[in-house]
């Protein structure tokens, strides 16, 4: 309604009312619908940050994104519809007004309406069950669900921790004061009209969370307890759900899933099979006159590499070498020796890669993944990261998430191997059809112009 509300009185800031007819205000309309319909899409698909100011850092953010997506529905219906009704000169003026209001709506907004909606007679008062450093731990959460109506009157502790002072509790400040043990819960929450009850960590004993639990319900208290279990792990873990099964794993990972596998499955072959069938068989004649003219040997360059839980498998690729070039392990770099031209051209271009798609008929690849590696490389980088192993649960690719990123050729540092598993850790997390889609999109634009590290 704000949006709106700006949209038409910006417009008849910009243009008299008087000098609108009938249609004039029918495309307007037309107008304000998609920008409206391009701010909603705009809420979702952020990760909020944290740190000082995080709150109007996370609205400005958001605000930033919804201006984007308002104009570039707006402009794609300009465009469909070939309409030069709407005045750029109007557009343009409009967006920083736009902004403002996205920005008031996003960050003032909110925290009126918790203010509004979480008066006094709806505010939680929380007790923490825990030690003063876990209640530490959390302290921003509490600080940003200050909004929501939800105060946190202080700690009780478990007898496991209870040489802890007050002193210490003093230090740290409100709200974290010390209530008392947890033997004497149903008097503090008496006594400090509690109504809701967070308990800080899992460790309790088994008995007394029941105990707690009990009590909490005989008093009307909502009973909350923290999941703790990264730091059992020493890892962070996310809570999945199968059959009727609760399941603790160490990530997410969407390709689990038997539907997502038929998918990109699906789109492997759809992807696959007309490279080989269409376009291989003309770049094999071309690569075999090239190579007779310039480094007579085999078409095909054979090579072990390790594939999806680390079973090996035979890569192939368009011979861009001299033959007998020496130690096949050692990585290629730039201004190589050992690659004749016509084949450095190749590898600039990725056309070597080309015959990988028969690679990804007979299963042993995906269009994209983790590009796979010589076991004597992966032994060497396993002992720079640990998680590398991890790449392996997926299939390897022609291209990656890492390969789009910048994160390709020879590895000179520690560094470039972190980079580039994180990056394909990200991928296996974060996986999706359109991800992948993105990620072929950008790998044939690199084949079109090639970034600065391909060589």
């Amino acid at each position: 309604m704000l949006v709106s509300l700006s949209f038409w009185s910006w417009l008849f800031i910009w243009d008299s009312p008087e000098s609108f007819d009938h249609t004039a205000f029918e495309k307007y309309i037309l107008y304000n619908e998609f920008l409206l319909v391009g701010i909603v899409f705009g809420f979702g698909g952020m990760r909020p940050v944290e740190g000082p100011h995080h709150q109007f850092v996370n609205a400005l953010r958001r605000s930033a994104r919804q201006v984007v997506l308002g104009l570039f529905a707006v402009l794609a219906l300009v465009f469909a519809s070939q309409d030069t009704f709407v005045s750029r000169s109007f557009l343009i003026s409009y967006v920083p007004w736009l902004g403002l209001m996205l920005l008031f709506c996003n960050y003032m907004v909110p925290r009126w309406l918790g203010q509004w909606i979480f008066s006094r007679n709806r505010e939680e008062r929380v007790a923490l069950v825990g030690s003063l450093e876990q209640a530490r731990k959390i302290e921003s959460w509490l600080d940003r669900k200050r909004l929501l109506g939800l105060k946190t009157v202080g700690v009780v502790y478990p007898q496991t921790v209870a040489t802890e002072t007050k002193d210490g509790a003093q230090r740290l400040g409100n709200p974290f004061c010390l209530l008392g043990h947890l033997d004497e819960m149903a008097a503090i929450i008496a006594k400090e009209n509690i109504t809701q009850v967070i308990v800080l960590g899992l460790s309790l004993e088994r008995e007394r969370l029941h105990q707690l639990t009990q009590m909490c319900e005989s008093a009307a208290v909502r009973l909350i307890g923290l999941d703790d279990v990264d730091h059992y792990f020493n890892h962070s873990t996310t809570i999945l759900e199968d059959d009727g099964m609760r399941l603790i794993s160490l990530r997410e990972e969407p390709l689990e899933n038997p539907v997502n596998r038929l998918v990109k499955r699906a789109l492997d072959l759809a992807v696959a099979v007309p490279v080989v069938m269409l376009i291989l068989p003309f770049v094999h004649v071309l690569i075999w006159w090239l190579q007779r003219r310039q480094s007579p040997g085999p078409l095909l360059f054979r090579q072990e590499r390790i594939g999806a839980m680390g079973e090996k498998f035979t890569m192939l690729k368009y011979r861009t070498m001299h033959v007998n070039n020496g130690d096949e392990a050692k990585q290629a770099s730039k201004n190589d020796s050992r690659i004749y031209p016509a084949g450095r051209w190749m590898r600039k271009l990725s056309i070597d890669e080309l015959p990988q798609f028969v690679n990804v008929l007979l299963g042993d690849m995906s269009v994209v993944g983790p590009r796979p590696h010589l076991r004597e490389h992966e032994e060497m980088w396993i002992r720079i990261m640990s998680k590398y192993v991890v790449r392996r649960f997926i299939r390897p690719g022609i291209t990656g998430y890492a390969q789009i990123k910048g994160f390709r050729g020879e590895v000179r540092s520690d560094t470039d191997v972190q980079k580039r598993v994180e990056t394909d850790i990200y991928y296996l997390e974060n996986w999706s059809c359109g991800l992948d889609v993105a990620i072929i999109l950008k790998t044939v634009q690199h084949c079109v112009v090639p970034p600065a590290s391909a060589y």
